[in-house]
């Protein structure tokens, strides 16, 4: 049975490292926390998080922007130049793999089967779809389908889960972005993410008026939903791919 005074020394750890920008550290410190398969508190989950999302961040923008240069060099028919990048890009899709590979571990083996909060449970469900979106994106044929197909379960599993929370909840705020996210960038299903976006903010906003919320959990909700509605509006430029039914969209990876 792990000791307040353990988890209390390792959330220091993590949070100290943090503050360090030793993103690393702070990843072995609530590793190690999450091991000991109790639940959570807020703040734990949030620096568990945080830890891995500061060391995945940094890898998924390297490997944007060599994907940018290497078609870049496709379309000048640089053939020895291409062949640099790929083999670059894949040394930071095996750190990239490690990565969401620890995360989907820890989530499935420590977090999921002891939790019985349900703000955790969306949450989990939330980070394990986001972490599959990431795979999806540098994946390829089979893994890339695979990807999508866990990406779409957890994400759906996950909206499922928050049936019964505000819809002002952050957690689920946040869950909906993601997931909407997953659907107009990954699965190019834009009518679709925008019809979740919208009824996320039609939810909410219903429910704001005449509410005395807690300012914290005001302020984290307006944020995230001030991010749908930037996307609502960008999406809305520009025109929709494909049919309107998401099953036709899926079909493509044969989900």
């Amino acid at each position: 049975m792990a000791s307040s005074a353990e988890r209390h020394d390792l959330l220091f750890a993590a949070k100290l490292s943090e503050q360090a920008k030793r993103y690393d550290e702070m990843g072995d410190a609530m590793k190690k926390l999450v091991m000991m398969k109790v639940e959570l508190s807020p703040e734990e989950r949030s620096a568990f998080s945080v830890a891995y999302k500061k060391a995945i961040e940094p890898l998924r923008s390297s490997w944007g922007i060599l994907q940018q240069g290497k078609s870049n060099e496709e379309i000048n028919g640089a053939k020895q130049k291409v062949i640099r990048i790929r083999e670059f890009q894949e040394k930071i899709e095996s750190d990239l793999s490690s990565i969401c590979e620890e995360v989907m571990s820890l989530l499935d083996k420590h977090l999921l089967p002891f939790t019985t909060n349900d703000e955790n449970r969306v949450f989990y469900l939330k980070m394990k779809g986001d972490y599959y979106r990431y795979m999806a994106e540098y994946k390829t044929e089979s893994e890339k389908k695979k990807a999508i197909s866990n990406s779409l379960k957890a994400y759906q599993t996950a909206i499922v889960e928050a049936e019964g929370l505000p819809p002002l909840n952050p957690i689920m705020l946040g869950s909906n972005l993601n997931y909407s996210v997953f659907l107009y960038d990954i699965v190019k299903a834009r009518r679709r993410a925008m019809a979740v976006a919208r009824r996320t903010v039609d939810a909410a906003v219903g429910e704001i008026e005449g509410k005395m919320l807690n300012k914290e959990v005001y302020e984290d909700s307006m944020t995230i939903l001030d991010l749908i509605k930037d996307n609502l509006a960008r999406w809305a430029a520009d025109v929709p791919l494909g049919s309107d039914d998401l099953f036709f969209v899926l079909r493509r990876f044969s989900l």
